[in-house]
């Protein structure tokens, strides 16, 4: 979808009346990709067109650039939850692979679901209990 629009972007850019810089034409396209939105990158197009000067199409890029930049406080705080989470997935995921393989090396065998599914107690029993059978 994206590509689309970055697509028709450079189209719009080569057919209208404006000799565009190297700076505006990526940023054009960054946009587009970015944005996602083709009605806001012809806007775009349209009013680096009508820029009388590098001040006025730097004034304009800045305007789009925090367009794409810009999120809510609560996405971002939604985003950063997201990635703590996945991290501390990530985290369980190797404590209970290394609790298997450190209890299947102790001669207690229990799966990875095992592990998920029973209680923290039952686990530290089953290994107390193994430790006895040992001595």
């Amino acid at each position: 979808m994206n590509l689309e629009i970055v697509e028709e972007a450079v189209f719009i850019m080569n057919e209208v009346n404006h000799q565009f810089s190297e700076s505006e034409k990526e940023f054009v396209v960054q946009f587009a990709f970015k944005s996602g939105n083709k009605d806001l990158t012809s806007l775009l197009i349209e009013e680096l067109c009508q820029a009388g000067n590098d001040t006025e199409s730097i004034q304009i890029i800045q305007k789009y650039s925090a367009m794409i930049h810009e999120k809510p406080n609560w996405v971002e705080q939604i985003e950063n939850l997201l990635v703590a989470l996945e991290m501390y997935r990530i985290e369980e995921e190797k404590a209970m692979n290394r609790l298997a393989d450190i209890l299947s090396a102790y001669g207690i065998n229990v799966s990875i679901e095992e592990i998920r599914q029973t209680d923290t107690e039952e686990l530290i029993t089953m290994v107390k209990k193994e430790k006895m059978e040992v001595r």
